[in-house]
């Protein structure tokens, strides 16, 4: 079903969630965006591609992947984060991502499972408490979000922070409960990103989620074969001429060139020929755990190694999978929320545990 639900949140007179894979994007009614925040970052794009192992990227090449390469050689990245330390699947980690916490423990976000349980079931009801995200935090500040995915289960999270569900707003003037303005969910990547294109070209979002899912879908058929023409590399390079059109949109924008960043990480990658992103390092079942993490924009070391960029405070974790208990801590997925907002001048997200400091340097 397709259905609009009406916003008292000033910027934005619509919120649309479409759900399935046979939907059709609606027409959104909009306001103009709320206004950007200070600093030379105003816009931040998050991007999630499920399921993409890094060395996909690296084995295709410049002339194969050249978008990619572009966040590469024009920004900060490592081809070595991680997951969660004991969970490599696709909700846990897309939780990580939105809320810089890991899943298990008392400061853990708890969402464990795997797949949507349906209403009423919220983040809440399943740790027990309320789990903030990055969309708090950006829409409590005034400002805009945008959530766009792949997966109908990706429903959990918009329910979680929909109007019913979503915190009070207690910081400065009141916004509303409902944290995400729009919420596209639809099963082609490709649709998400034609949707997602038109309406940042209209709304401008200060914050905007996007999730990618092919290569997690072809990698489970396929077993992640990174053989050239493979059916899985074919996914990535897809993946990179979806990648093409958002920068396409950004390098065209006078309002967004030079003030958007791009964040790009994955839920986890991919065993060669396993299946279930098990982290068992005792028996070498690692690869899901190991994911990209890049950094894109006018801010930002162009080609910088981030594990060099921080030294001091992260650790290259070379072939392990470190616990959360190692000091000092890999890049992680996890890293995304905080540093998202770090870009955007807002403080972390509530109750987080990863980056909380907001530490992790993209620059020089």
């Amino acid at each position: 079903m397709i259905y609009g639900l009406p916003q008292t949140r000033s910027g934005l007179a619509l919120k649309i969630v479409a759900l399935g894979c046979l939907l059709f994007p609606v027409a959104c009614v909009v306001q103009p965006p709320s206004p950007p925040p200070p600093g030379p970052i105003q816009h931040v794009i998050h991007i999630s591609v499920d399921g993409l192992r890094p060395d996909s990227v690296t084995t295709l090449g410049r002339g194969l992947a050249p978008n990619f390469f572009r966040l590469r050689d024009e920004g900060a990245f490592t081809d070595n984060a991680r997951t969660d330390a004991l969970v490599a699947n696709t909700l846990p980690n897309h939780a990580a991502q939105f809320t810089s916490r890991g899943v298990f423990g008392d400061d853990g976000h708890g969402l464990f499972i795997n797949d949507d349980p349906g209403p009423p079931v919220t983040l809440r009801l399943i740790k027990g408490s309320y789990v903030a995200g990055v969309f708090d935090v950006v829409h409590d500040a005034g400002l805009s979000t945008g959530f766009y995915a792949s997966k109908s289960k990706f429903a959990l999270f918009d329910r979680s922070w929909n109007e019913i569900f979503g915190a009070p707003d207690e910081t400065g003037a009141d916004n509303g409960r409902d944290k995400t303005d729009v919420t596209f969910i639809d099963g082609s990547m490709s649709a998400v990103v034609s949707r997602f294109v038109t309406d940042m070209a209209q709304l401008r979002y200060v914050y905007a989620f996007l999730h990618l899912r092919e290569p997690d879908s072809t990698g489970h058929r396929a077993n992640w074969d990174l053989a050239a023409g493979s059916e899985y590399q074919q996914t990535v390079i897809a993946v990179d001429g979806l990648l093409g059109d958002i920068l396409d949109l950004v390098d065209s924008d006078p309002e967004l060139s030079d003030t958007t960043a791009i964040i790009l990480t994955a839920d986890h990658g991919g065993e060669l020929g396993e299946n279930f992103h098990l982290l068992l390092p005792d028996v070498g079942l690692i690869e899901s755990g190991i994911v990209p993490f890049y950094v894109w924009g006018a801010t930002v070391s162009a080609g910088a190694d981030l594990y060099a960029l921080n030294a001091t405070t992260r650790r290259d974790p070379g072939r392990s999978i470190p616990p959360f208990s190692d000091s000092p801590q890999p890049i992680r997925n996890g890293d995304a929320a905080n540093l998202a907002l770090d870009m955007l001048a807002l403080p972390a997200v509530p109750d987080s545990t990863i980056n909380t400091d907001q530490s992790l340097a993209v620059s020089n």
